[in-house]
């Protein structure tokens, strides 16, 4: 990583950083966070761009209030930064990746066979998977329940998801928009899933 891309904090806006100095934090925020921002979107185009800049944001106000942690004899600030950004966004990509075999395999099991062939564990688990769907149909609203429902219904194309999106207003960027909404339904979703006490393949196998 070439340093030299970035502008550091002063030595005196970091020495007033390490006495835990507020004014020193607040122009330290404000003169990092775009670069990391800029950066983590430079090596990171496959995650949202909202939530990089969410995990970003939230690394320095981790930094800021733990100002001690930081020796700036070991490492730049952003080398200190971007060392924790890589560690939140590779979990993050991991999450993400679990949402997306979520919503894939969820997918693939809404053709259903007669029910006479249908032995009672899998009848039972497609009533808990019912009872799962309706229960985040009644948690969730706007875009990301009309989302679920076009999901459930077995829509992949992007256009079913665009139009929505357009009844709730403008749309810059369609395919980033359409994602983001799928990430932020999905990570309800699992969060539901695990507050409910079932775990992803008892849903999905049903």
């Amino acid at each position: 990583m070439d340093e030299r891309v970035f502008q550091q904090p002063t030595a005196q806006q970091l020495s007033a950083f390490a006495q835990g100095d507020p004014i020193a934090k607040d122009e330290i925020a404000h003169l990092v966070l775009p670069q990391l921002a800029r950066w983590a979107w430079g090596h990171y185009p496959n995650l949202p761009r909202d939530e990089i800049q969410s995990v970003a944001g939230g690394v320095l106000a981790e930094i800021l209030r733990h100002h001690e942690r930081y020796d700036p004899d070991q490492s730049s600030f952003t080398t200190y930064a971007i060392h924790l950004i890589k560690l939140r966004l590779a979990s993050l990509y991991q999450a993400l990746k679990k949402i997306k075999e979520f919503q894939d395999a969820a997918c693939e099991n809404l053709v259903q066979p007669p029910y006479n062939s249908i032995d009672t564990v899998e009848l039972d688990q497609r009533i808990e998977r019912d009872q799962f769907f309706g229960a985040a149909m009644k948690r969730l609203e706007g875009t990301e329940k009309e989302f679920l429902r076009l999901i459930l219904q077995g829509e992949k194309q992007q256009d079913g998801f665009v139009q929505i999106l357009a009844r709730y207003g403008p749309i810059k960027h369609a395919g980033r928009e359409v994602k983001n909404v799928k990430a932020r339904l999905l990570r309800k979703l699992q969060a539901l899933a695990d507050e409910m006490g079932y775990e992803a393949g008892d849903l999905l196998d049903a």
